[in-house]
């Protein structure tokens, strides 16, 4: 009995249907995760004894992040880091500076191309371009860096201040409350309708 003109192709369709497909490519976030990862911990992925852990794990994931933003010429910069004030290619830090080299590491941050530099104490602050965040943790001056975070209202109210409670239109007027003794004597009143009318029937 020859063979129907439609099979083949029917077995070949059916053929890729049941075929296990590749796994999906590994997510960009969690490529350029990994990448800062390394630059933080290095080869083995254990410590703090990466190339350029001095920067700190948030400041490298929003680097990663922004080169490959710029590879892909992408609108507008957001990264993932929750709280990161990012501007103009800029990200807003607080170096801390090793003992006694406040000034050394104001003046290695300027070069860097550091913008609105201010010192306090060991600490130096300011925007630095994200392309330099490499160069930033070569800096010999430099113990460690931190991102300051985004202030929220929530952040601005007094330390043990109550939080304010939504108020609804609702509730500007309120209602008066019938108290246990108004809603026992309604139900002794009903009760005794109750009774006079049966008796009446």
């Amino acid at each position: 009995m020859p063979c129907p003109s439609w099979l083949p192709a029917g077995l070949l369709l059916l053929a890729t249907v049941l075929t296990p497909g590749r796994s999906p490519a590994q997510p960009r976030s969690d490529s350029l995760r990994a990448e800062a990862l390394r630059d933080f911990h290095g080869p083995d992925r254990a410590g703090k004894d990466g190339p350029l852990a001095k920067a700190g794990l948030d400041l490298l994931l929003l680097y990663h992040e922004y080169r490959a933003f710029r590879r892909e010429g992408g609108d507008s910069f957001a990264p993932s880091v929750p709280g990161a004030r990012v501007t103009d290619g800029h990200v807003s830090i607080d170096a801390i500076a090793k003992a006694s080299a406040a000034q050394e590491l104001r003046a290695d941050l300027c070069a860097l191309g550091l913008t609105d530099a201010a010192a306090a104490g060991r600490v130096v602050s300011g925007r630095l371009p994200i392309n330099q965040v490499p160069a930033l943790a070569r800096v010999e001056s430099l113990r460690g860096v931190v991102l300051p975070r985004a202030k929220t209202q929530r952040d601005l109210s007094p330390p043990g201040a109550p939080m304010a409670a939504p108020v609804s239109p609702s509730a500007s007027t309120p209602s008066p409350s019938r108290g246990p003794t108004d809603t026992g004597m309604l139900g002794f009143l009903g009760g005794v309708l109750g009774v006079l009318v049966l008796t009446e029937l």
